[in-house]
């Protein structure tokens, strides 16, 4: 536990050394968003993964735009990594499930952050934000409902080839942070009746991770504690505006959000294990070996 505590204390004292945000020019050679060719850290997931709305985002990165400034890079950064790499991308332009390739015998850790662009939280938010209409959130809400559905089928695959290529590695997935907080303004939800529809939708979001997740075998990261008092309406947000053009964006982590946000939990010590999975596991076919096993019922999560 002591030595959970240092590196904890490292991680976190790392992140404040980049907030406010240093500029990415200033940043240290080698330390791309996107890592190298090693194996024994690894990182995945959606955009929230990637950093893409944090600014700093890498060209070499594509249509993935991982950011240097993405909490992958972050604890990278702060540990003196060399041997990982980051496949999180944004999923806004689709592709293959090919994430899990950088998957080994030998890979010792792994965190992914998935879910938020799959089911279409940024849509939701963006629909039920003050620029949308309640049409709009009612229609996007009916599109999340349906992709939440097919998320545990989707993750109990997903997960599941992820222990098969590998097997030792200490594995964390994060949930996602209420995004309102119970608030609306000109920034967020367009009322409190719609603050609280996003917010319910995240806490159902985060329930599917942290059963799937427990019934994996592996760590859930509740990062809603890290975030709370800097939802999108608060003084000091860490989440993108809803109302931005690009919808895959809204809500999702700035650098703040990263550094403070999303490393402070990861480096926090395990809480206590949520209550036992209610949603059955799935039966999982053998997956394809280009990683495409993270697709189920026509919920890609692991794109790119």
């Amino acid at each position: 536990m002591r030595t959970r505590s240092v590196v904890a204390a490292v991680l976190v004292g790392a992140a404040l050394a980049l907030v406010p945000a240093v500029p990415v020019a200033a940043l240290p050679a080698g330390s791309p968003a996107s890592g190298g060719d090693g194996a024994r850290r690894v990182a995945l997931g959606d955009s929230w993964a990637a950093g893409t709305a944090a600014g700093g985002v890498e060209a070499a990165s594509g249509t993935c735009r991982r950011s240097v400034l993405a909490y992958p890079a972050v604890i990278a950064r702060a540990g003196g990594e060399t041997f990982w790499t980051s496949r999180a991308c944004a999923s806004s332009t689709g592709g293959g499930n090919d994430q899990f390739t950088s998957l080994t015998p030998a890979t010792e850790v792994v965190s992914a952050t998935v879910g938020a662009d799959a089911t279409g939280l940024g849509a939701l938010a963006a629909a039920c934000s003050a620029a949308g209409t309640a049409a709009r959130c009612d229609a996007a809400a009916a599109r999340f409902d349906q992709a939440l559905a097919s998320l545990p089928g989707a993750l109990d695959t997903a997960l599941a080839d992820m222990r098969r290529r590998a097997p030792r590695a200490a594995v964390s997935i994060t949930g996602y942070p209420l995004l309102a907080e119970g608030r609306a303004c000109p920034a967020g939800p367009a009322d409190i009746s719609r603050a609280t529809r996003l917010d319910d939708a995240v806490t159902r979001l985060d329930g599917v991770l942290a059963e799937r997740a427990v019934a994996a075998g592996m760590r859930f990261v509740d990062v809603r504690d890290t975030f709370r008092g800097h939802g999108v309406c608060a003084p000091e947000p860490w989440l993108t505006p809803l109302t931005g053009a690009d919808t895959l964006l809204a809500g999702a982590p700035t650098a703040s959000g990263h550094a403070l946000g999303m490393v402070a939990a990861l480096a926090a010590p395990a809480a206590a294990a949520p209550p036992p999975a209610t949603t059955p596991p799935s039966a999982t076919a053998a997956p394809p070996v280009d990683g495409r096993g993270a697709e189920a019922g026509g919920l890609p999560l692991f794109t790119g």
